[in-house]
């Protein structure tokens, strides 16, 4: 392990550290085909429903957060297709994701929106696409879908983003139902699908994706969940046959598909599933993360499944091993398999190990896996998060600081999968308030609504997170059914817990340039444990920033940090400076100090 006095330099060249940008040419609205969709009924303002039917989380508790709506005036006028129709498709029940990204290298974070279909699919027709959003700062976004040449007509689910050929410039990966799209970047702000040129050619319904290098051998890999076997022709009717009126039908009729590994070998991908060890286990999967999980200094994958249990894959020499149900990762407290959604990992109660948390289906309470050391796990849901979950049908999903204090706090958006339920005689509610709790010393109390958002309801389904306005506090994206997304300010710090705040963005060179998964540790007492992951939430990608804060108010500089590499090689880094925002950069050989940058 290495120690080093804090030595930085202002360098506004360095990727992701310019502070400014040369604008690109105005963009065309790229509104044609989609502004004319049927589902296009609400308007941008973030709100997918107006009329607030079931409770609101939280009334009458304090308000630990507050957030604001930035939808209106941004420039966003995405509105969510699902596909939605009496037929009842059964990929419309799930709905489509987001991804964080940084298009240019100028430190904003973009944002990438998925885009379903009506069914049945004409992959050549005009119809509602993907749509890339440009950060231009102050919240305001410019989109530039046509000019980045992304979009093509089909269904896609999720945004995976990632490094994939080493080269510094983010690239996408959307899941579909059909055939996974690679948007590689030309690093001038254009993209190009190149996904069978580079081997991923898969046709199955891909769900949740994430990218990291999972073999230690410096390149980005690629872990796709798919779904189930499912095609309109042949869907099964569900519902009041008597009356004609389909609802959607249990994931129980839809048979699970086996996930995917693409290995990465240097000229492009090779499905590495059944090599891999994932091919041991078949399970309708809806999220997925990578993360040092059992802190070997290798990467572990944590999978949400549908009625399945769940998967954790932990590395066992060039391989992978599952021991979901062993770890005590793949059932409740009861030993049920729950309908997984969305993921997120923490460090709850600042164990200095990572905990993981499970968003699922009504009347199953979302599920908090307490991480006890040596690969084994209690799931205390109930317990650590005794109210607001059980109602309601969970899907995006993170574990945040939002009000800086050190502790992660949790937020889930909810969403029913059936708008007909009251036509069934059925009980439940389609639009579902979001849920935000505030973590107090490793449990999680519910707070009272944080702003206009959270006193409405929505039909909630991929989330993500990032610094969009480069405060120092994280702020979040939510995607709707048929609808406008949220774009909600963290607005819940005060400028004194700002100033206290420490940024990490991590690059790779000994380990793929991606870093991920990497864990930071701030030492503090206890630790602050930030942990880096690709992937997790629903069908969607963050901003891969560490955030920590100072709580000896009266230090000029932070405690020591620690790194750990994806390669599994360490660094402690001393002197750094609250209210910054740093990138370090690993050292070739990753055994020497690492450069630091101080970001503008």
């Amino acid at each position: 392990m290495k120690h080093l006095a804090l030595q930085f330099s202002l360098l506004a060249a360095l990727a992701g550290c310019s502070g400014s940008s040369s604008e690109p040419p105005a963009a065309t609205a790229d509104q044609t085909a989609q502004a004319s969709a049927p589902a296009q009924q609400a308007t941008a303002t973030g709100n997918s429903q107006a009329t607030v039917t079931p409770p609101i989380q939280g009334t009458g508790r304090p308000q630990h957060f507050r957030f604001s709506s930035k939808l209106a005036d941004s420039g966003i006028d995405f509105v969510q297709v699902s596909g939605n129709s009496p037929d009842k498709p059964f990929p419309a029940a799930n709905g489509t994701g987001c991804g964080i990204l940084d298009v240019e290298l100028d430190g904003r974070p973009d944002i990438y929106f998925a885009c379903g279909a009506k069914f049945p699919l004409r992959p050549k027709a005009p119809g509602p696409r993907d749509r890339l959003y440009r950060n231009r700062g102050d919240w305001h976004f410019q989109d530039i879908s046509t000019l980045a040449g992304i979009g093509l007509p089909g269904y896609s689910c999720g945004i995976a983003v990632g490094d994939l050929n080493s080269d510094g410039f983010d690239d996408v990966c959307v899941t579909r139902y059909g055939a996974t799209l690679c948007w590689i970047s030309q690093g001038d702000g254009t993209f190009l699908e190149q996904a069978a040129e580079l081997g991923i050619d898969s046709t199955d319904w891909g769900t949740s994706a994430a990218i990291a290098d999972l073999n230690d051998d410096g390149l980005a890999d690629i872990y796709v969940c798919n779904y189930g076997q499912w095609n309109l022709d042949d869907s099964a009717f569900c519902g009041d046959p008597v009356r004609n009126i389909r609802m959607f039908c249990s994931p129980t009729h839809v048979p699970p598909q086996p996930h995917i590994l693409y290995r990465n070998s240097g000229s492009g991908f090779v499905d590495a599933s059944e090599e891999s060890g994932i091919r041991i286990r078949q399970g309708r999967g809806q999220g997925v993360l990578i993360a040092d999980i059992d802190a070997d200094s290798h990467p572990d994958i944590y999978v949400a499944n549908d009625i399945h249990p769940n998967f954790l894959f932990v590395r066992d020499g060039n391989a992978f091993a599952e021991i979901g149900e062993v770890s005590g990762t793949a059932f409740d407290h009861l030993g049920q398999a729950q309908a997984g959604m969305g993921l997120a990992i923490a460090d709850v109660d600042r164990s200095g190990t990572p905990d993981l948390f499970v968003t699922n289906y009504q009347n199953e309470h979302n599920a908090l896996y307490s991480n006890l050391g040596n690969r084994a796990f209690l799931e205390l849901g109930l317990n650590m998060i005794p109210e607001g979950s059980l109602p309601w049908v969970g899907w995006g999903t993170s574990l945040t600081d939002f009000d800086l204090d050190g502790w992660p706090d949790l937020i889930v958006t909810n969403g029913h999968t059936d708008d007909n339920l009251a036509e069934l005689g059925k009980e439940g509610d389609y639009a579902q308030p979001a849920g935000l709790w505030k973590n107090q010393n490793g449990s999680f109390v519910l707070a009272g609504p944080a702003g206009d958002y959270f006193r409405t309801t929505h039909v909630g389904r991929g989330l993500a997170t990032a610094d969009f306005d480069q405060d120092g506090d994280t702020d979040v994206v939510i995607c709707h059914q048929d609808a406008a997304p949220a774009l909600l300010c963290n607005d819940t710090p005060t400028a004194a817990q700002l100033a206290g705040t420490l940024s990490i963005r991590l690059i790779g060179s000994h380990s793929h340039r991606g870093a991920l998964p990497a864990t930071l540790q701030l030492q503090t007492s206890p630790p602050q444990t930030s942990i880096l992951h690709a992937g997790g939430s629903y069908q969607s990608s963050s901003q891969p920033l560490a955030t920590m804060v100072q709580e000896d108010t009266t230090a000029e500089k932070m405690p020591p940090l620690q790194i750990r590499w994806p390669d599994g090689s360490e660094t402690t880094v001393d002197g750094l400076s609250p209210g910054k925002t740093y990138t370090i950069v690993q050292t070739a050989d990753g055994t020497q100090e690492p450069r630091l940058y101080l970001c503008p």
